[in-house]
């Protein structure tokens, strides 16, 4: 057999621990190093989506002032189209809003004519042709409290004449006044 010295006992001995320590730092060491690593790096994961949650939440009351503006605004474009959804009840009620101004602002209307509904902008439109008698003063007074009201209303076009040659103040004019439903234009609609 071959003689070990104490040099070369301590020379094993040191190699020995060198090569246990090497395996037990590859082998045991490492792996844990990184799965404390990959740990900690979903736990900072999980911190930032619950921070991000928070800034969500604590938002809310910014989200419930959104909504209620949306909501007042809904109302007040609610209120500007014709209530009624058939052509022939808003057409109605845009004749007898366009009487009520009238009488308002004295006004005579001679002939009403409403023409059939029509899409424009993809919003149903009720034409209504009026014939008016009135003074220059009422007529105006008339088309500012038609386009200037609640319902939305459009004087599309408008014919003037004098009628009374001794009188230049007293007129006749033809409006065509549209009013909108907020019925919108279908796809199939379009296509047809």
């Amino acid at each position: 057999m071959i003689q070990i010295t104490s040099r070369d006992r301590k020379v094993l001995f040191a190699g020995g621990t060198f090569i246990v320590s090497w395996l037990i730092f590859i082998f045991v060491a490492q792996p844990t190093y990184q799965e404390s690593k990959k740990l900690n790096k979903k736990i900072q994961d999980k911190i930032l989506f619950i921070q991000k949650c928070y800034e969500i939440l604590n938002q809310k009351s910014y989200y419930k002032t959104i909504s209620t503006e949306n909501k007042l605004l809904r109302t007040t474009l609610d209120q500007r189209f014709s209530s009624q959804t058939k052509p022939a009840l808003a057409a109605s009620e845009q004749q007898n809003l366009i009487e009520k101004l009238s009488n308002q602002t004295g006004v005579n209307i001679i002939r009403f004519r409403v023409d059939k509904p029509k899409y424009v902008e993809n919003l149903l439109t009720i034409s209504t042709k009026v014939t008016t008698r009135s003074k220059l003063r009422n007529l105006t007074n008339f088309i500012h409290m038609l386009e200037s009201n609640q319902k939305f209303m459009v004087i599309e076009e408008i014919t003037v004449q004098r009628i009374n040659k001794t009188d230049l103040e007293e007129l006749q004019a033809q409006l065509t006044v549209s009013g909108f439903i907020k019925t919108m234009e279908t796809e199939s609609k379009k296509t047809t």
